[in-house]
């Protein structure tokens, strides 16, 4: 019998990965050769390039002949241009290469457990994994041989494994999930017998690391620095790499042992000394010291369960218990923390460590076998083609599909007929259409997986045979559309967003915009580039988003010159697995042209980081000033979000490392963009005030001007302005507000542009300052020409010679200029 469903789910994790594999109403995990359920995501190479993964290549951290060629924990590091490098097999390989590797292993569990060609399997991402993540774990797993392998969200999963064969009313459930190195915190709402996720929040740079790396940073490191011959032991120093990770590999050990016990030393734990010679290191570590280092890593995951809650308004009281995912939770001080903050029943009776595998088998159960995973017809066989949703909550699912043959033969006459296994109910025989079409309803049985045979009957009552002959249904808890997890816009030349995807809209999705091109592309200039960014995020200014790609069109590609102000219809196409797809459409060429988005981006550059981190601390000082003067509360209050608790110090730490540790580079490029983030939010609440009386202002000029010299098409687009203006006053919202601003003062030029007197008085103003102009052979012509212009009456000719002379004013004379024309012809 074929499978017609995937059934195969995989947790690809920071430190362990699990697979499992749904059997009717349950799921099992497939053990590996050392018999366990979870396999380290560890990756050892030797010289002759051969892999060891799992358990054994772990193992090797511990072998001073092997560890520089033992890696984990890339999973922080997918969809980056990071390689690894292996010293003995002299290969580099990229994160997703080595997520291959981890993926091969467990399908070759599956091969020798079950005795099945694994093709196609579920992956799980976190939620909070953007979309070069998400395209890195795909390519890792086509790597590893997999023909079909759609992703799901982390939270979804392992909601799944809890409440697929519930008996649920409607209820809330948080997911809490701290990995080894990615959290997820996901409100989901359980309905009707469907899952929906109803908010997300999480930290792809947050996990059961961070709490090793604090333990060695903060305890470890500054103690053994004292007691042996380590001058410069510390994470930004490449040179003591190899006993880093001996050091970490025992604190991590060590760590697991004090939920149980109240001290543990280091075991195994030999280094080499500045001098070469081998020491064991003997160091006591006590629970309360772990507890005391890892409760405020802890807490930064539980503020973003807070915030996820509040953005939704849901208080504690309306969840009704948090499921825990990941390693870290199984401990007692980590749970009695949770508990304690948030208020909240926890929820472990599935294990922790297991449940996004679960929870994938059964996300797996829903989704048919596609593509080259599909067995075809053959000669003499008949292919029927099936859409019914293979998990649900009905008893009596509808089943609609076409019957055709690998011999084009006609199905005329013919009947199917579909039989539940199990229960022998039968569908009776339903006459195909001429195109070989039907619809019926199924009736399944509760607490088992309804398998149905197909039976095809010719005209003449013969049995035909058909691909699949059977087709599987259960009756469970499944998951409505899975949401977008950030908002996914094109960015703009005026650093402005076009949202394509908003927050939470369900997958798949496929928006068009109609755009047009701000400036010219030259046919055959590789130089003039037609830029279409796109970004993700929830934030109006783009440069405040992450960059997912860009689709560029180049002078090279096009068949001619590609004027300013062209037509560009950019569509963007998101698949149920967070894949994105960017096209553009340019109607003068009449040419389609694809993104390219490349999934591995490279490291932030350390000093570039350094100097913005030191432009926004400067930044923070003087509003820090500004709302010290303006005794301006909610200000005060967002910048001491910002430099409160130890965000600065973090930062700060991260910058150090970053040159050595990827890693330390990627979170430090993200607490930099929230710095600024906030930064603005606090410079936008000082400015509020103001901002809304320039807003008042602007349109005050701008209904004076239309008194005197508009139009009924100016005085319209003033009055709608005036509208779109209250309403962002009312919302609060300082960017959108900045452009109204300026979409008035461009309203007041327009009708100013119109007034020959405008361009009389800015000839006699540019006369006045003939001195400072650059040229001035070329200035006294234009202004000769000028006087000539008006003699004559013609005003458009005076125009072209005042934006010649414009060319020649010096740049900040010029922008004065501009400055005191806007506020000049305003009087």
């Amino acid at each position: 019998m074929t499978r017609t469903t995937i059934d195969f789910g995989i947790d690809l994790g920071t430190t362990n990965s699990a697979i499992a594999v749904l059997r009717g109403t349950v799921t099992d995990i497939v053990k590996n050769n050392e018999d366990q359920d979870i396999t380290p995501s560890a990756v050892y190479l030797d010289k002759r390039g051969q892999s060891q993964t799992g358990v054994r290549a772990k193992n090797r951290l511990l072998d001073e002949k092997a560890e520089d060629d033992v890696y984990v924990e890339f999973k922080r590091r997918m969809g980056t241009a990071h390689e690894y490098r292996f010293k003995c097999a002299g290969r580099m390989m990229k994160p997703e290469d080595l997520s291959a590797e981890i993926l091969k292993e467990l399908r070759g569990n599956v091969q020798q457990r079950l005795g099945e060609d694994l093709q196609s399997a579920v992956i799980t991402v976190p939620a909070a994994f953007e979309q070069k993540q998400c395209a890195a774990s795909k390519l890792a797993a086509e790597q590893a041989g997999l023909l079909q392998c759609p992703l799901v969200q982390e939270p979804v999963a392992a909601a799944l494994a809890y409440g697929f064969q519930a008996e649920l009313t409607k209820a809330y459930w948080l997911i809490y999930d701290f990995g080894g190195g990615t959290f997820d915190a996901a409100v989901m709402k359980a309905e009707d017998g469907i899952i929906t996720v109803v908010n997300h929040g999480g930290d792809n740079y947050l996990g059961g690391s961070d709490i090793d790396w604090a333990i060695m940073e903060q305890i470890v490191l500054p103690e053994l620095q004292c007691n042996y011959n380590l001058p410069d032991l510390s994470r930004d120093n490449k040179k003591w790499r190899t006993a880093l990770a001996r050091i970490k590999w025992a604190v991590e050990v060590a760590k697991i042992q004090l939920s149980r016990r109240e001290a543990v030393y280091l075991e195994d734990c030999r280094i080499k000394d500045a001098d070469g010679e081998e020491i064991e290191l003997d160091f006591k570590l006590t629970r309360d010291v772990l507890i005391r280092v890892a409760e405020p890593i802890i807490v930064r995951s539980i503020d973003i369960c807070s915030r996820v809650l509040k953005e939704k308004s849901l208080s504690p009281a309306a969840i009704e218990r948090v499921i825990l995912v990941g390693g870290p939770t199984l401990a007692n001080y980590f749970r009695d923390i949770l508990s304690s903050r948030l208020g909240i029943p926890l929820d472990f009776s599935v294990d922790p460590m297991t449940v996004v595998a679960r929870g994938a088998a059964v996300f797996a159960g829903t989704q048919r076998r596609e593509g080259a995973s599909v067995p075809n017809a053959t000669a003499g066989q008949y292919q029927i083609d099936l859409k019914y949703k293979p998990v649900g909550a009905d008893e009596d699912p509808t089943i609609r599909g076409t019957v055709s043959s690998a011999s084009e033969d006609s199905v005329a006459g013919f009947t199917i007929e579909f039989v539940n296994e199990h229960t022998h109910w039968r569908s009776g025989k339903i006459s195909l259409k001429e195109n070989g079409g039907f619809k019926t309803n199924l009736l399944a049985e509760k607490g088992c997986k309804n398998t149905f045979a197909i039976k095809l009957l010719d005209g003449t009552g013969r049995s035909q045979a058909i691909v699949p002959d059977n087709l599987s249904y259960t009756i469970g808890l499944a998951i409505s559309e899975q949401p977008i997890i950030h908002s996914i816009a094109v960015a703009l030349a005026n650093n402005e967003t076009e949202v394509f995807f908003k927050k939470g809209e369900p997958l798949p999705a496929k928006a068009k915009r109609i755009m047009r091109s701000s400036h010219a592309v030259k046919k055959g200039s590789g130089e003039h580039i037609l830029n279409v960014p796109v970004v993700e995020g929830e934030v109006e200014l783009a440069d405040r988003n992450r960059l997912v790609g860009k689709l560029i069109i180049s002078g090279t590609q096009v068949r001619r010159d590609v004027p300013a102000g062209s037509e560009v219809e950019v569509t963007l196409h998101m698949d149920a697995s967070r894949i994105l797809t960017a096209k553009a459409y340019i109607p003068i060429l009449d040419e389609e042209f694809e993104a390219k988005i490349d999934p591995n981006t490279a490291s932030p550059d350390p000093i570039n980081m350094q100097r913005e981190y030191e432009a926004e601390i400067e930044r923070l000082e003087g509003l820090r000033e500004t709302a010290d003067q303006a005794e301006d509360g909610k200000a005060t209050e967002a910048l001491d979000e910002v430099d409160g608790g130890n965000t600065i110090e973090a930062i700060e730490s991260l910058l150090r490392t970053a040159g050595a540790d990827p890693d330390a580079a990627h979170m430090a490029e993200k607490q930099l963009l929230d710095i600024k983030i906030r930064l603005d939010r606090a410079e936008n609440a000082l400015r509020w005030p103001a901002l809304v009386a320039e807003a008042i202002q602007k349109l005050e000029e701008l209904d004076k001007l239309n008194d005197e010299h508009g139009t009924p098409e100016s005085k319209l687009k003033a009055d709608s302005l005036r509208v779109q203006v209250e309403e962002i006053i009312e919302q609060k919202r300082a960017e959108p507000l900045r452009r109204k601003i300026e979409q008035a003062m461009d309203a007041s030029r327009q009708i100013l542009f119109e007034q020959d007197g405008f361009w009389l008085g800015f000839f006699n103003h540019l006369q006045e300052i003939r001195e400072a102009l650059n040229d001035q052979v070329t200035a006294d012509r234009l202004i000769n020409q000028g006087s000539q212009f008006i003699e004559r009456g013609n005003i458009q000719g005076l125009r072209n010679v005042v934006g010649q002379l414009l060319s020649l004013v010096p740049q900040e004379e010029a922008e004065a200029i501009q400055r005191g024309y806007q506020s000049g012809l305003l009087k």
